[in-house]
């Protein structure tokens, strides 16, 4: 399947209404591809991954990034009042600098130097062989993608949820690392800074095993369309069927 084929498909089979988005990880020395453009001023990589959805394609350097703990999620540093915890207790998000220091310290990280450019387009452009694939979802349609993980073996998931730095270390570098799906509910910076809904989430899926989670998914169309019938509860409770 070509990468268009693959984004239809796992738009369709989930119902998703943004379109999926890639991610790939320049190392230093490679050279930028054809196709993508430097923002024009400084932003978040969550807000880069929000503008693919809207259709462009972006490659941004982690040293450029406007988050405060973002760069260092792609091994860039990070201003010492963020490495402190400082930046996270004064916005009201932790009791004391020494629980944001320790959470933030905790995060998965690129090794540092490793990253010079990441790039962020829609899948189904073709851009590039995407190091992973991120979705903006509800729980349901997380429910079915992490239900791709465990179809072949019966392998749980090993989720690293983390309340910050969510969609560029939980979801971007942790599901690259780590070679699974992983989940995210969006953290302070992301849920205040993009326009991702209340009932919205982010999954991640890794490149390698990109293709391999969709022919799942499709496997999986029966019992997904059957669970969103409610044919179960409406057989159970009839008088509740349609609401009355």
């Amino acid at each position: 399947m070509d990468q268009r084929e693959i984004s239809r498909k796992l738009s369709d089979t989930l119902g998703v209404e943004k379109p999926p988005v890639a991610v790939k990880f320049l190392r230093p020395g490679e050279t930028v591809p054809e196709g993508f453009s430097s923002p024009q001023k400084r932003m978040r990589f969550c807000q880069a991954v929000m503008e693919a959805t809207w259709g462009k394609s972006l490659a941004i350097q982690p040293t450029e990034m406007a988050c405060g703990p973002g760069p260092g999620s792609f091994g860039a540093p990070v201003k010492d009042k963020v490495f402190r915890g400082e930046v996270h207790h004064a916005l009201g998000l932790f009791e004391k600098p020494e629980a944001a220091a320790k959470c933030l310290s905790a995060n998965t990280k690129m090794m540092p130097g490793s990253v010079s450019h990441v790039l962020v387009a829609p899948l189904e452009y073709g851009l590039m062989e995407p190091d992973v694939v991120i979705l903006n979802v509800n729980p349901e349609q997380a429910m079915w993608l992490c239900q791709t993980w465990t179809y072949p073996e019966g392998h749980h998931l090993k989720i690293d949820l983390q309340t910050e730095a969510c969609v560029c270390s939980g979801i971007a570098v942790s599901t690259y690392l780590k070679n699974e799906i992983q989940i995210g509910l969006g953290c302070y910076g992301s849920r205040s800074s993009t326009d991702i809904g209340p009932c919205e989430m982010f999954v991640g899926i890794p490149g390698k095993l990109l293709e391999r989670t969709v022919e799942s998914l499709i496997k999986l169309s029966k019992p997904l369309s059957d669970s969103r019938s409610k044919r179960i509860f409406n057989e159970a409770y009839p008088e509740k069927k349609g609401g009355s």
